[in-house]
């Protein structure tokens, strides 16, 4: 009576703590999927500065829509009627399909200060008009036309035009179009670019309208810019999850009922697997108040892990055994392997690093609660006596020393060759580049890029940043720096650059622009000069008059004073922004290239500071990959002390690691052999292998009778076959992060168990 008690108050206070976990997680659950969560934070405030804006400031907001049609009239058609269907929607504060509106055009700012955001050459004003007739004939006579009264030196259009910059979009049928026939519009966002919720109905809401208006599919909408991709991040990385999870799953159904023919058993197995998860979700959500998709894909690895520890409790029932009894048999052993592990995450958790630190908390909380539901829970499930079947244990290799030390030294020779692989070989090790770690595939990312630089959105691969207290100040600044931009480009430096200046001029130059302007009557005489032998009526350019006139007495503009949704707005907000009371000009360039020579050029600038993003971003993943290292062999080391007390041997202790390190290095250089680039995310999974190899080699080097070791065999085998298949199937996934986890774990997996067997006949570690 006393035992059933004991049992049922053990599954009692297990279903009281899950459905409290899962009370709790329910309504709470929160998914983040910015991967820059896994990235290392910046090395500079200069540089965190730029990382946030790209996260979170107005290119975060931009969504860019291009519509490929039949021919360009349809694609006009629907790139009208989609901006038209947006307009008024909540979730956009900006639509626009064209650099203004063509019939409407008095109430732009642009137009309205075209004189004071730029000079027009007042000495060419005859050449000017000669112009304008020319165009008259072309296919901007409607542009021409409509404002050659008002704005005959086309200052208003060169501005335009500036704006668009090199390579960028063009005008056809009154919209915009990229050079690949393709109608865009540019939308800006209230929500903001990480606001995942918000941003997937607006793109939901989007495809709606075009469904609607094109509902025979004949023409296709691609959306690009940073919500796009962010919301193509999440679905990819949640629909990686839940196929990988689910397929991984069947496996490992299939391998448990084949290995136990038992349906009670396969139930029960699933058990620590579930306390795993929902601990470890429990954990993650106290400690970070959300869980990274990554995190939670890598949720998947757990089977991998926290299955074993039922399997090795399975495969030791003996028919009229008590089930508690095998457990106290083997739980010495797996006790030290669940905590050397832990260790090893131990290192992740101390590494600072938010996403290494999150994914530490989640696999050690997860494996420590696999682990006691092992212990306590599935011993108190089954049968007080086990009255089910029995493995058949597999043949073990016979205590042969000789081939022990044959084999020991057949692995240190292979451990030694891999390491000389990773030192000697001529190609990379390391991954240097972020982007390759994205979930959006290769030609998504450079068809965003494609549709950012027709639009003119800036690339911030290359920019210079220069700081001041108001934004006048900043824009002085730019303004300085212009002449050496010029002479930059013209050296073949760089080839193209992003300068708010360029179209928001400071408050001191657009007075200074108005106090050059000429008065009315020096105007018309200029005009009657400019338009002899011309085709023009005598007062044919009074509105042109009227327009200057007005100028000098416009107040000039700020950005404070920029119309919302206005163009002007959209093209310098990324560039000209203020962050805690202080404002600053990014100035993106393009075609750098010559680095080493900008970086000396802009030292000779007073108070501008050039990033190269690609330089840095590989100096913070060189930083980053060295603490990592650093904090792994921390835990190696906490690792093999524990071992040594655990196992009460040095000597032990270090048999135990042999195969564990060869493993180790070999998983590394067969992944570069096989042309992998080494990241962060391979460093995690061979921590993996790390806790996956020690259970191998601990469980091996357990003493006992054939028929024990047997069990132990078989259980092994089991663990490795059901592994395999977990993480065989994870590095299929098209996610960069999953891939480089499944193919790494699988590769140390093969090479772990091999090595452990291989050295199993010594098998006099007792622990």
């Amino acid at each position: 009576m006393a035992v059933r008690n004991s049992r049922r108050a053990i599954l009692l206070t297990w279903l009281v703590l899950m459905l409290a976990a899962l009370g709790w997680l329910h309504g709470r659950l929160s998914l983040n999927t910015d991967m820059a969560f896994f990235l290392p934070p910046a090395g500079a405030a200069q540089q965190q500065l730029v990382l946030d804006e790209l996260r979170e400031g107005a290119a975060a907001r931009l969504l860019i829509l291009a519509i490929e049609a039949e021919d360009t009239q349809q694609a006009a058609q629907l790139s009208e009627a989609m901006a038209e269907a947006l307009d008024g929607e909540p979730g956009f504060s900006q639509i626009l399909n064209r650099p203004a509106m063509l019939d409407d055009v008095q109430g732009d700012e642009g137009f309205r200060y075209r004189y004071l955001f730029s000079t027009p050459d007042w000495d060419a004003l005859p050449h000017s008009l000669h112009q304008r007739l020319d165009e008259l004939n072309s296919p901007l006579a409607a542009f021409t036309r409509r404002h050659l009264a008002s704005d005959p030196t086309a200052s208003y259009r060169h501005w335009l035009e500036s704006m668009r910059g090199e390579g960028g979009a063009s005008l056809r049928h009154g919209v915009w179009f990229d050079g690949d026939g393709r109608a865009l519009l540019l939308l800006r966002t209230r929500a903001a670019g990480m606001e995942l919720a918000a941003q997937d109905e607006n793109i939901q809401l989007i495809r709606q309208h075009f469904k609607r208006l094109d509902p025979q599919g004949l023409a296709s909408l691609q959306l690009g810019g940073a919500p796009a991709l962010a919301v193509a991040s999440r679905d990819t990385i949640q629909a990686e999850a839940r196929v990988l999870s689910i397929a991984a799953s069947l496996a490992v159904m299939v391998i448990l009922l084949w290995a136990y023919r038992s349906l009670r058993l396969w139930l029960l197995a699933a058990l620590p697997l579930a306390t795993a998860v929902v601990t470890a979700l429990l954990a993650v959500m106290l400690l970070f108040g959300q869980v990274h998709g990554i995190t939670l894909a890598f949720g998947i690895t757990l089977i991998g892990v926290a299955l074993d520890y039922p399997l090795h409790l399975f495969s030791q029932l003996r028919r009229g055994q008590a089930p508690g009894q095998a457990m106290s048999e083997i739980w010495p052993t797996l006790r030290l392997g669940v905590l050397s592990t832990a260790l090893g995450y131990l290192a992740m958790i101390l590494s600072g690093f938010h996403g290494l630190m999150q994914l530490g908390v989640f696999a050690s909380a997860g494996l420590l609660a696999a682990a006691l539901c092992t212990r306590w829970l599935l011993p108190a499930l089954l049968p007080t006596r086990w009255n089910g079947g029995e493995v058949r244990p597999l043949r073990f290799a016979p205590r042969r020393p000789r081939s022990a030390i044959r084999a020991q030294w057949a692995i240190g020779l292979f451990a030694v060759g891999a390491l000389m692989i990773l030192l000697f070989s001529p190609r990379p090790l390391w991954q240097q580049d972020i982007a390759a770690l994205s979930p959006v595939p290769e030609s998504q990312r450079a068809q965003e890029g494609r549709l950012r630089a027709a639009l003119g959105v800036p690339d911030l691969a290359h920019l210079l940043l220069l700081q001041g207290d108001s934004a006048e100040a900043v824009l002085q600044r730019s303004e300085a720096l212009w002449p050496a931009l010029r002479q930059w480009q013209a050296e073949g430096v760089i080839a193209d650059f992003e300068l708010a200046a360029r179209w928001l001029p400071s408050v001191a130059t657009q007075r200074q622009r108005q106090q050059a302007l000429p008065s009315p009557p020096a105007l018309r005489a200029q005009l009657a000069e400019a338009q002899a032998g011309l085709l023009f009526r005598e007062d044919a350019f009074e509105p042109f008059v009227t327009a200057l006139a007005a100028s000098r007495h416009l107040s000039p503009l700020g950005p404070e004073d920029l119309a919302d949704d206005g163009l002007l707005r959209a093209r310098i907000a990324p560039l000209l922004f203020e962050r805690e009371g202080q404002w600053w000009a990014q100035v993106p360039l393009r075609g750098v290239s010559d680095p080493a020579l900008l970086a000396q050029r802009t030292a000779e600038q007073d108070g501008v500071l050039y990033l190269d993003l690609a330089a840095a971003t590989g100096r913070m993943l060189d930083g980053f990959r060295s603490a990592s290292l650093s904090y792994l062999g921390l835990g190696a080391a906490l690792i093999a002390v524990l071992l040594w007390w655990g196992l009460g041997s040095l000597r032990r202790a270090a048999w135990v690691l042999l195969p564990v390190g060869s493993a180790l290095l070999g998983t590394m250089a067969l992944l570069h052999l096989f042309g992998e680039l080494l990241s962060l995310f391979h460093l995690v999974a061979l921590l993996l292998v790390l806790g996956i190899g020690l259970d191998y080699s601990l469980f091996f080097s357990r003493g006992g009778d054939d028929a024990a070791r047997g069990r132990t065999a078989h259980a092994l085998g089991l663990c490795a076959i059901s592994s395999l298949s977990v993480f065989a199937i994870l590095s299929l996934s098209q996610l960069p992060v999953l891939h480089a986890i499944g193919l790494t774990v699988t590769l140390g997996i093969i090479s772990s168990f091999l090595f452990a067997w291989m050295l199993a006949s010594r098998g006099s570690a007792s622990t």
